[in-house]
């Protein structure tokens, strides 16, 4: 019989060995060693893992909420989650949207990875709590399904929104001739129906969380992340040269990026 520590190690090294957390954390090395057969139903693994890293970033701003216990504007929390963000699980996306919008300039790189930073961070920042909305009977007695806290709902729904960006480019995008086998595979394992279906993951969440802004930001927030995701994925394909481990990443960012702007701007 396993021991805790011993079960524990092995749902760890599960974890980490899965397609979506290798494309997203995995160095070029590790994720070449990778069959690229082991791949192609990622998109599926995409959408679970990103779920999961939505719960974790709500539970870091939650324990930094606590610890340091600011006020509006939550600038230590704000701080964490990105600082969290950036040098874990979009670590690589980041760096990913300053390699491919930078071009080959370090200091073009450099520019846009510090407005990277000072985005998401000045952001989430700008989160509030908004428990002071009103919202229907139905709303409040789900409060373990949709959060009182409104900022609770956007970090849940972030990193699904930038998953489902790495889906959907892979409709709108053919692979690079020289893209990873990895990514190939991703992209032909993953049909029309799958990236299409997989939209309504944080779509139909995204239409109840942010009811109670009135049906104009309850449309215009999905819209608009829809719009940058299609769109920004496209042209980062482009830029890249085709569709590669890079240009999904950097769509990624920017789709989470282009998210969490729409809620502030139809807040």
């Amino acid at each position: 019989m396993l021991s805790v520590k011993d079960a524990f190690r092995r749902a760890v090294t599960w974890a980490a060995s899965r397609p979506a957390h290798l494309l997203l954390t995995a160095s070029d090395e590790r994720l070449a060693a990778e069959p690229a057969r082991h791949f192609a139903r990622a998109w599926l693994d995409v959408m679970a893992v990103s779920l999961v890293w939505g719960v974790v970033l709500a539970n870091v701003w939650g324990v930094a909420w606590k610890v340091f216990h600011d006020y509006e504007p939550l600038i230590m929390p704000a701080v964490a989650t990105a600082a969290l963000m950036l040098l874990w699980p979009f670590r690589r996306a980041a760096v990913a949207v300053a390699e491919t919008a930078g071009g080959g300039s370090p200091a073009g790189r450099a520019v846009v990875a510090g407005v990277v930073v000072l985005t998401l961070t000045l952001a989430l920042a700008r989160l509030r709590g908004d428990t002071q909305r009103w919202e229907p009977q139905w709303a409040v007695r789900l409060w373990w399904l949709i959060p009182e806290y409104k900022l609770y709902r956007v970090l849940l729904l972030m990193p699904l929104w930038g998953g489902w960006a790495m889906l959907i480019a892979t409709r709108f995008c053919r692979p690079a001739p020289d893209a990873e086998p990895q990514v190939a595979a991703m992209a032909a394992g993953c049909p029309p129906l799958a990236a299409a279906g997989c939209m309504a993951v944080p779509l139909v969440p995204s239409m109840v969380y942010f009811h109670y802004l009135g049906a104009g930001s309850q449309v215009l927030i999905p819209a608009a992340t829809i719009a940058a995701a299609v769109l920004g994925g496209a042209a980062l394909c482009r830029r890249a040269g085709g569709l590669r481990r890079s240009s999904l990443l950097a769509a990624n960012m920017l789709t989470q990026l282009a998210f969490l702007l729409a809620y502030l701007a139809g807040r």
